[in-house]
C-alpha cells in the first residue's frame, strides 16, 4: 500500500511538533543537507491567531449605547464609562487598550459582523469550516491555507513555507506539508526514533525509500526551526498569557522560509464568569500582539508582516443567566500591520433584526476577508483557493 506524505507526517508527528523530543542523532547534524528557503526577506507574511472556543465578538467591539445590547445583558453588559470609545455607540473592550491605539493610528482593521450562511454552533464542525473554507467540510480533505500554498509553491513543495502551531486543518493540501511546533507531539513520551522504528519494521521496500526520505525533511525541518527559536533574543518581553507570538518572531527573523504562520489562543467558550475570563484573555492577547508589532518595528520587518485573528463563532445576544454567553454566529475580526488601512469596514450588526434563532445575521462573509487577504497580501488568486469568487474587502 503507498504512504500518503500528508497521512504519514500526521500519525507519526514526523515534524517540528516533534522538537522536543527529538533524538541526538538529528541534533549533532547527520541531515546537513538543509531545504533552502524560496520565500525571499521581501516577501509578505501572513500570521493567523485563532480566539478558540467562540469569543463575544459584542463585548470585544461593544454597542454600548444600544438599548437592546443594555437590556439583553443586565449581568455582563458594559457601560459607556468602562469600554474604550470610538464613537458614541462603539467602544472597545477596556483590555484591548495597545488595540485601540493602533485604531486610531490606522494600522488595525476591524472587520464586523463576519459568518456565514447556515451558521453551526459546534466548535468542531464551525472549526473545519474555518479551516477549510467550506460549508460543506465532511467532504472537503483540504484547508483553505493548504490550497493556497499548493498553488504558489506546488514546484517546490518539500521547502518550508508556513510553520503552524499544531496541526490545523487549514493547512492540509496535496502537495505542500506544514511543519507544526507545540500542541501535535506525540504523546505518552514517544520520541521520533520509536516512531520512524514502527514505521519502517513493517514497511515494504516500496514505501521504505519514501518513509526515509519524509523523516529527512522532517528533520532537517526541525533543525532548522529549533536553530532560529534557540537563536532568538526578543527585543521586548512577550506576555506569558498571550498567544505563542515570541516564536513567530524568531521564525521571521531568522528567514526560514515560511510566508505563512498559524497561533491559537484558547479559552474563549465563556459560559460562565465571562467578564473575568475574557477579561484576561483578550488582555493576553492585546499585549502579545503589540510586543510582537513593536519586535517587528526593532527589526524592521513591520511592512512584511500582517496579523489576522479568527474565532470560530460569536455569542448570543443575551447572557445566560450565569454571568456568560452561549454559542452564537457572527462576531469581528482584527487585521493588524503597518500597511493595513485601518478603520471599521462593515456595518455593525443589528441587534433586534435576529435570526429565527434569535442569533445575528452576519453582513461579511469570511471568505471576503479571506480573498482580501490572498489577493492583495499573500498575492493569490483565492478564486479556485475559496471555490469561488468572493468580493475583497479595501483594509490592504
Amino acid at each position: 500500500m503507498a504512504v500518503d506524505r500528508r497521512t504519514l507526517l500526521r500519525s507519526t508527528c514526523l515534524t517540528a511538533a516533534s522538537l522536543a523530543a527529538r533524538p541526538a542523532w538529528a541534533a549533532a547534524g547527520i541531515f546537513r543537507d538543509r531545504r533552502k528557503a524560496r520565500a525571499l526577506s521581501s516577501d509578505t507574511i501572513l500570521v493567523v491567531i485563532q480566539m478558540g472556543g467562540g469569543n463575544d465578538g459584542l463585548n470585544t467591539v461593544v454597542p454600548f449605547s444600544d438599548p437592546a445590547y443594555v437590556a439583553a445583558r443586565p449581568r455582563i453588559g458594559l457601560a459607556g464609562s468602562q469600554v474604550l470609545r470610538i464613537d458614541t455607540r462603539t467602544g472597545l473592550h477596556p483590555s484591548l487598550s495597545n488595540l485601540y491605539g493602533y485604531l486610531n493610528s490606522g494600522k488595525l482593521a476591524i472587520v464586523q459582523n463576519v459568518g456565514y450562511t447556515g451558521a453551526d454552533m459546534s466548535h468542531f464542525r464551525s472549526d473545519d469550516i474555518w479551516e477549510k473554507a467550506s460549508l460543506d467540510p465532511e467532504t472537503e480533505p483540504t484547508g483553505w491555507l493548504g490550497r493556497a500554498l499548493d498553488q504558489i509553491y506546488r514546484q517546490n513543495a518539500e521547502a518550508i513555507h508556513a510553520i503552524a502551531e499544531g496541526d490545523s486543518p487549514a493547512f492540509h493540501g496535496d502537495y505542500v506539508t506544514t511543519p507544526t511546533i507545540g500542541g501535535g507531539a506525540p504523546s505518552g513520551g514517544t520520541d521520533l526514533t520509536a516512531a520512524l522504528k514502527a514505521l519502517f519494521l513493517p514497511a515494504g521496500e516500496a514505501n521504505r525509500d519514501y518513509i526515509g526520505h519524509v523523516g529527512k525533511i522532517a528533520l532537517a525541518d526541525s533543525e532548522i526551526i529549533q536553530g532560529a527559536i534557540d537563536a532568538y533574543t526578543p527585543s521586548i518581553r512577550y506576555p506569558e498569557n498571550g498567544p505563542a507570538l515570541e516564536q513567530v518572531a524568531a521564525l521571521i527573523f531568522a528567514d526560514v522560509g515560511a510566508r505563512v504562520f498559524w497561533v491559537s489562543q484558547i479559552g474563549y467558550d465563556t459560559h460562565s464568569n465571562q467578564l473575568g475570563d475574557q477579561e484576561s484573555l483578550l488582555q493576553g492577547l492585546d499585549q502579545a500582539l503589540d510586543v510582537f508589532y513593536r519586535d517587528l518595528v526593532a527589526h524592521g520587518h513591520d511592512q512584511r508582516v500582517i496579523v489576522m485573528t479568527y474565532s470560530e463563532f460569536g455569542r448570543r445576544v443575551p447572557d445566560d443567566g450565569s454571568g456568560g454567553t452561549d454559542h452564537g454566529t457572527a462576531g469581528p475580526m482584527f487585521v493588524l500591520g503597518s500597511r493595513v488601512k485601518g478603520g471599521f469596514y462593515g456595518a455593525p450588526p443589528s441587534l433586534t433584526d435576529l435570526d429565527p434563532n434569535g442569533n445575528l445575521k452576519f453582513s461579511i462573509d469570511f471568505r471576503r476577508v479571506y480573498a482580501s487577504v490572498l489577493a492583495n497580501w499573500i498575492d493569490t488568486d483565492p478564486v479556485p483557493v475559496l471555490f469561488g469568487d468572493y468580493p475583497t474587502i479595501s483594509f490592504l
